[in-house]
């Protein structure tokens, strides 16, 4: 079961729990649904109103905010957890105090509604730490989760598993449940992906590390810094010896080992050869196995090396980044690289 205390201005205010899990982890993330209309996406039609209410007192979206009662309760409006915690969106009964306006937390628009005002309550107090309007999301989760006080001394989200877990499963629920178009929260400012097919960068895989700060790994503890502590891409793991394939039309332009890029092993670097024209680059491929050249045009699912352990990593993988078109196509980004899972997710990829 997964409880979350919330701390504003040192008083332990709301515990969020996922009453109806009996101890389960979160379900996984689903992937966009292409096509879907906004009759078909998966708000209860009964709730649609209030939560667009909730959305505009919020300056959040409905997507997040349905993914966000998905998470709390799975729309049981009579849900009640054993810390205590009650109703649609789960309230413990010091903050209803607070933000239910005397109201009842078991009667669905009133607690929806006081979701929208403690939401935008927390969004405000980190509101100067993000730079757009998905960032502003990801930080009023993980104020609503921990604290806006943990948020602010952080300078973003705090390294707590538990909530980086949380913000990372409604951010994706948010986007591949509810949203009418796949579309991210927050949208994205690389244009429009296209309607080319895209595969998983490793077939079989599962992600063992998200983008953005993470715990030091143990094995590089000693040198938590930079592209450490900082991910900037996905770890994609699969069986010993996976095929690294291009996830879509790519134009090969560097590979092997890179002067001054060491750290990131064998590489292969890409580019889309149609717009948005995002840079696509595979890091810590096995020595010696990658089977494209610079200059090559690879169709989705041409392979392009086996998974490695080369390079400054704990084990074999593939660290799998996105850029954007700008900065230098010859060697991997940094600046200009982009978190890879809403892209991901928004061509049917989990």
């Amino acid at each position: 079961m997964l409880g979350i205390l919330a701390v504003l201005i040192g008083v332990p205010l709301f515990i969020l729990v996922i009453a109806i899990s009996g101890g389960e982890e979160p379900e996984p993330q689903a992937s966009c649904r292409p096509g879907t209309t906004e009759d078909a996406s998966s708000i209860p039609e009964e709730y649609r109103e209030a939560l667009d209410s909730a959305a505009a007192e919020s300056g959040l979206s409905v997507d997040l905010l349905a993914a966000q009662i998905d998470a709390e309760s799975g729309w049981n409006p009579d849900a009640e957890s054993p810390a205590g915690a009650q109703g649609i969106a789960q309230f413990m009964p010091q903050t209803w105090a607070t933000y239910g306006d005397g109201g009842d937390p078991f009667n669905p628009e009133d607690a929806i509604a006081a979701m929208g005002r403690y939401m935008g309550a927390v969004s405000e107090e980190v509101s100067d730490l993000a730079g757009n309007e998905r960032e502003l999301a990801e930080l009023a989760l993980a104020a609503y989760n921990a604290g806006p006080g943990a948020v602010q001394s952080a300078g973003g989200i705090p390294g707590f598993p538990e909530t980086e877990q949380y913000v990372e499963t409604i951010m994706g629920s948010a986007q591949g449940n509810y949203s009418a178009d796949c579309s991210p929260v927050g949208g994205q400012e690389i244009g429009e992906l296209g309607t080319g097919e895209w595969v998983s960068p490793l077939p079989g895989s599962t992600i063992t590390s998200g983008f953005g700060a993470r715990s030091c790994p143990i094995l590089n503890a000693l040198n938590c810094s930079g592209g450490v502590s900082d991910h900037r891409g996905l770890d994609f793991a699969g069986p010993s010896g996976s095929t690294v394939v291009a996830p879509m039309d790519l134009e090969i332009r560097a590979t092997g080992v890179i002067n001054g890029w060491g750290q990131l092993g064998w590489v292969v670097l890409g580019k889309m050869p149609d717009a948005p024209g995002l840079h696509i680059e595979f890091a810590h491929c096995a020595a010696n196995s990658i089977e494209v050249n610079p200059g090559d045009t690879v169709a989705p699912g041409t392979p392009l090396c086996t998974q490695g352990n080369t390079g400054s990593s704990a084990g074999e993988h593939l660290h799998f980044q996105i850029g954007t078109p700008n900065g230098d196509e010859s060697i991997p980004g940094w600046e200009n690289l982009v978190d890879p899972s809403p892209l991901l997710r928004e061509k049917g990829i989990s």
